[in-house]
């Protein structure tokens, strides 16, 4: 066996890069036992081998190089099971993190296909919706410093002169466990008979949409709710052409609803 390894030696061990070896170097973290006066050129002994190896082991734990530097240069056991200890919680608690994301990405997934099954352009059907809950969010351009946005479907509320926005909750324990979590109150879409139709395109031209939602109603005799709720279906996080974007549009109805009107 040789006693001393070049860094591309070393790099070739391990799969890895020799950049990161010289990054190692810079850091203090691993440094080479031998360095040619002439060339620059670093040798490591063989034993460094097991450092290095430590040193990729903590990196999949998910220590910081900082971290790592600690624990090598540490020589106490206790601290370095207290310290691997805590990085199991750290661990533990993004694991359970990591899955509430898979559930919530399985939901919008499940959410898209049912909401897409029946949706058609210039189609309107009435529906009986009961309290829904969504967390207010507010102008628009709170959207994209808000967590939920990128997890929760984007539900809109248009008035003639304004719109504001939340993130729709799909009302199951993840959904509660979010409102523990912020320590936030949602908010209710009230429950009741709404008018539905869909907008296709991109959001610029969705009040083109609720304009013919409301011809519709009044086509049918049906007094309508000023704000109209749009909830995102397909949108910049499912297709990236807002021209194939689909958002679905309610209005409650605000008068008795025939079942003969659908």
């Amino acid at each position: 066996m040789k006693e001393y390894l070049t860094i591309g030696e070393l790099a070739k061990i391990f799969g890895m890069d020799v950049q990161l070896l010289r990054y190692y170097d810079a850091r203090g973290l691993l440094v080479p036992a031998l360095r040619n006066q002439t060339n620059g050129r670093r040798y490591y002994h063989f034993d460094q081998v097991y450092l290095l190896a430590t040193i990729r082991y903590l990196r999949k734990l998910g220590y910081s190089l900082e971290q790592a530097a600690d624990f090598v240069a540490s020589g106490d056991v206790s601290k370095n099971m207290d310290s691997m200890a805590a990085q199991a919680d750290i661990l533990q608690r993004r694991c359970q993190e990591l899955l509430t994301t898979v559930d919530i990405i399985q939901k919008k997934i499940r959410f898209i296909q049912e909401e897409t099954r029946d949706a058609k352009e210039n189609s309107f059907r009435c529906k009986v919706y009961p309290d829904r809950q969504f967390l207010h969010i507010g102008e628009e351009i709170d959207l994209f410093t808000y967590e939920p946005f990128y997890f929760y479907p984007t539900v809109g509320f248009y008035t003639a002169d304004r719109k504001w926005f939340g993130a729709y909750l799909f009302g199951d324990s993840g959904a509660d466990k979010l409102l523990a979590e912020t320590q936030a109150a949602a908010d209710q879409i009230p429950g009741g008979n709404y008018l539905c139709g869909y907008h296709y395109g991109p959001y610029t031209t969705i009040r083109d949409s609720i304009g013919r939602l409301y011809q519709e109603g009044e086509s049918r005799g049906l007094v309508l709710d000023s704000c109209v709720v749009t909830l995102n279906i397909i949108d910049q996080f499912s297709e990236g052409h807002p021209e194939n974007y689909v958002t679905g549009l309610e209005v409650r109805i605000l008068s008795p609803i025939n079942p003969d009107q659908e």
